[in-house]
């Protein structure tokens, strides 16, 4: 099930803005969360639990942009999208084989508070392949 988010709450955290997504219990362990910005299809975060640590990036992946990184195979600390197996770190964002080309994916910090998950408020941006 996605989260989708209009108007979400924001707060400031350490001179940085971030987004109210969901409670800490909305995530399971392993298993991606798709975030859907209302008013904006082709924005979209991918939020997963790794053993206790939250990570969050880019929904859309670069390689053929499709929206499917949430359900993607989660394997250590990387994701691979599930339609071409492109692999990304969810710490970093990057590729991690250069045989598939040096796109990566944004990563966005996350915050616990009192139960609820924060993400970095994301700045919008048209992606290039709709410029």
């Amino acid at each position: 099930m996605d989260i989708e988010l209009n108007q979400p709450k924001t707060i400031n955290i350490g001179g940085e803005s971030f987004v109210e997504v969901c409670r800490v219990d909305d995530i399971i362990d392993k298993k991606g969360r798709r975030i859907q910005f209302i008013g904006d299809d082709d924005f979209q975060l991918a939020l997963f639990k790794i053993d206790g640590i939250y990570y969050c990036v880019d929904n859309i992946c670069p390689h053929r942009h499709a929206d499917r990184i949430h359900e993607g195979i989660i394997k250590d600390l990387t994701v691979m999208c599930p339609l071409h197996g492109w692999t990304y770190s969810l710490d970093t964002g990057q590729n991690v084989d250069i045989r598939q080309g040096i796109k990566n994916l944004k990563t966005y910090k996350v915050e616990i508070i009192e139960n609820m998950i924060y993400v970095e408020k994301p700045s919008f941006q048209i992606p290039i392949w709709r410029r």
